[in-house]
Formats: C-alpha cells, sequence, structure tokens
C-alpha cells in the first residue's frame, strides 16, 4: 500500500516528496494502520521497492485481491503521479464502505467518478465482475489497466486470451473496444485498437504505445484515429486458408459437432463457402471464429423450400447454437450493451451490399444469389481472394470498409 492511518486517523500517502531521511524518522516515531481493515501495518523501506505499507506477516487484509508485486506498486504511483500532474481530482487506495473496496485511484473528471485498477496479476472472473458490478452499483465507472507483461503480440497478430479481453472497454461516443496496458519499466501506455479476432486466442490489432506523459486522462475515453495497415487483408486471406486447412485436424468434442452440422447441409468443414469468414466491426462480439459462426448464418437459407427466411429466426436459430455450445458470445464486462446479433446483423447487410440477399420489407431476407461452394483448396483460394477485391472495389462496400479501417459509424 501508499496509503496509511496515523493512530490519531490522519491520512500519510507516500505519493508525496518524501526523503528517505525523513521515512526512517516517521517509522521510529509513528505507528501505521490499514484504512480498510484497521490493522497495523508496516512501513517497508528497503532498496529493491518503493517505500510502501504493508500488513505484518500472517495478518492478512480481507479487502486485498491481489499481492503487491513492485511492479504494481510503481506503476500505481505512476498513474497517481500522472493524474495529479494535469490537475485532475484524484485520490490514491481510499477506502469505500459502501462498496468494501479500495481501487487503486479513484478520480472525478468531467462530471464522472472513475476508479482506476491497475491489474498485474490474474485475477478470477467472478471476482472481477464482483468488482466492476460493486463500481457501477455506486455510480463509479471503472477503468482497468493491465500490467504490460500481460502483452505478448508481433507485428499486428495479437495473443489475446479470454482472461485479457475481460478488460476491453467501451465507452461512450467510442466506436469499437480497447484495452489498455502500461509498462512501469519504459513508462509508456499502450492502447490497443482494431481488435479483430482471427481466432479464439488471435486477434488483429493495432498497439498505439506512446509515453504516458505525453497523454491526457481523456485519451484513455476516446479512440485514437488510426488506420488498417495496408497488410490487413492479406493477413486475413492466410488466416481463411489456415482456417481451411487446420480446422478439421483437430477433433475435440465441439470440432465435432461443428463439422457434424456441416456435413449435415452438405458443407466440407475445409471447403466452407467463401461467403463465410469475413472481418466484421463487430465481429468481436462472437468468441467463435468467424468461418464458423457466419457459416452457421447462411445454414437457414440453404434448404430449397427457404429463400425467403425471417430475420428473428436467424437470430433463433444462432441462440440455440449457442445455447447447445456449438458457437460462444464473447464476454466482455466492461463493453455491455451490445449483443451478439449485432454481429449477425452487420453480416447480413454485407451480403445484402454483395447482392446475395434482398429485404421483403424489414423482417425477412429472400436469398437471390445462390452462395458459393468451391471444390478444391485452389479453386477456394482463388474465390477468396476475388471476393475480397470485389468487397474494396464495390461502391455500395465503401460504408463497410470504413467502418472497418477507419471507425466511421455512419
Amino acid at each position: 500500500m501508499l496509503v496509511a492511518l496515523l493512530r490519531n486517523g490522519e491520512v500519510v500517502s507516500l505519493a508525496k516528496a518524501w526523503t528517505k531521511e525523513e521515512l526512517v524518522r516517521l517509522k521510529r516515531k509513528e505507528s501505521f494502520f490499514c484504512p480498510a481493515c484497521k490493522r497495523e501495518v508496516v512501513l517497508k523501506l528497503g532498496n529493491h521497492r518503493i517505500p510502501h505499507f504493508a500488513h505484518k506477516k500472517d495478518d492478512a487484509c480481507p479487502y486485498e485481491h491481489e499481492p503487491e508485486s513492485a511492479r504494481h506498486l510503481t506503476g500505481k504511483f505512476d498513474l497517481f503521479s500522472w493524474l495529479q500532474r494535469q490537475n485532475i481530482q484524484a485520490k490514491l487506495e481510499p477506502y469505500l464502505p459502501p462498496v468494501q473496496q479500495r481501487p487503486d485511484i479513484l478520480v472525478a473528471h468531467h462530471h464522472f467518478i472513475y476508479a482506476v485498477e491497475y491489474q498485474c496479476s490474474a485475477i478470477r472472473e467472478i471476482l472481477f465482475r464482483k468488482r466492476n458490478d460493486s463500481y457501477r452499483s455506486k455510480g463509479i465507472r471503472p477503468i482497468w489497466i493491465l500490467g504490460a507483461h500481460h502483452l505478448r503480440y508481433r507485428n499486428h497478430h495479437i495473443s489475446l486470451p479470454r482472461f485479457q479481453w475481460m478488460f476491453a472497454h467501451h465507452f461512450p461516443l467510442v466506436p469499437r473496444p480497447l484495452l489498455f496496458f502500461y509498462c512501469s519499466e519504459t513508462k509508456r501506455l499502450i492502447r490497443l485498437v482494431h481488435l479483430i479476432p482471427f481466432s479464439v486466442r488471435r486477434t488483429f490489432a493495432i498497439p498505439v504505445v506512446q509515453p504516458l506523459h505525453s497523454l491526457s486522462f481523456s485519451d484513455l475515453l476516446s479512440f485514437p484515429a488510426v488506420s488498417l495497415p495496408a497488410s490487413f487483408w492479406h493477413d486475413w486471406l492466410n488466416y481463411k486458408q489456415r482456417w481451411r486447412l487446420t480446422f478439421p485436424l483437430y477433433p475435440d468434442k465441439i470440432t465435432r459437432l461443428i463439422c457434424y452440422d456441416f456435413y449435415r447441409r452438405g458443407i466440407i468443414p475445409s471447403l466452407f463457402p467463401t461467403e463465410a469468414g469475413w472481418p466484421l466491426p463487430h465481429g468481436y462480439l462472437f468468441e467463435t471464429p468467424p468461418f464458423i459462426w457466419q457459416t452457421y448464418v447462411l445454414i437457414p437459407f440453404m434448404q430449397p423450400e427457404r429463400k425467403l427466411v425471417p430475420l428473428d429466426s436467424i437470430y433463433r436459430f444462432i441462440g440455440e447454437r449457442l445455447a447447445a455450445g456449438r458457437l460462444a458470445a464473447r464476454q466482455l464486462p466492461l463493453a455491455t450493451g451490445r449483443r451478439y446479433t449485432q454481429a449477425v446483423y452487420e453480416y447480413l447487410q454485407l451480403l445484402t451490399k454483395l447482392g446475395y440477399f434482398q429485404w421483403e420489407g424489414r423482417k425477412c431476407l429472400r436469398l437471390v444469389k445462390e452462395f458459393t461452394f468451391p471444390k478444391t483448396m485452389d479453386e477456394v483460394i482463388q474465390q477468396d481472394r476475388q471476393m475480397m477485391e470485389q468487397m474494396k472495389r464495390q461502391p455500395p462496400l465503401f460504408r463497410y470498409i470504413n467502418e472497418l479501417e477507419l471507425n466511421k459509424n455512419g
């Protein structure tokens, strides 16, 4: 901890500019107590960590959720100092009795209260949700920043496990979720933008890396204007090819069930329709890879007598696959308010612009152009490339490309 109480109730913050000699004298003179549990704590003045308070051995605080590593202490101090330099009202480690929690930093900014948490260790999902729900119940907006040691990426290919996806934020007036990482060694903040999943664990994203001192708190609540690199579409086609070559080779229980569903409809899993497996602005709402969930969206149109399909029956069909475990919606505790149906509707709109569907009123879609079922791997790779060029060429699809690449919502 960086904050403690004296015996008389006075608050002592180590975020102030103390000299080592002043802290030594303070330690000899005073006793210190945890602001949350009121148990006595010790002022640590070692050489390897910044000065901090710690509970006595074998006397854990019931309100602490993770051990205070050197990385956590330093990062928390950096973020608090950064806010102070902007003259933003902020409190370090305040204990909040109504929610029985002690956020790293409590921030008042533009009529809102934010709880800023710097997370360096793993946290159980049930505890993560409980803490967020408690903050929200009191009108406090949580902002979580992960330690940069969690981030693994090469170029724009990010290894993003389910644990890290939990920390994706979706702020008002921001078109896409974004993730924050902070490195206390280099003093740099990393914002991951353009989160477009390739698979369950692999995601395309752009890391925007900047020195912390060059950013404002308002920058955290906005979306950087960064376009996708020219290599994105080439990378996407490579992943489509990889899906086709490798998906049937890993026959776990769910894969076998999906393959069974596909074969029943006459779909060879490695030769799924060219029309499936495309990036979408809200494709992140599915945890399941896009080629799988998009193929399922096409299935209701593949029966000879079903050229006209009600929109709600498509949603119901996908909902049943979610309930059966064939598909999985992404769990985003910090980006609530959007459902998987938004990605499904977006996909149907894309195919409508490509000439496959026509709307009958606002509630039904009519299939007017048959889907493409390739017969060989060479043929499907060529068809995927042709469809990509068609998507980028056709004027009706300019808005789709802009939404995906430039984050314009119309």
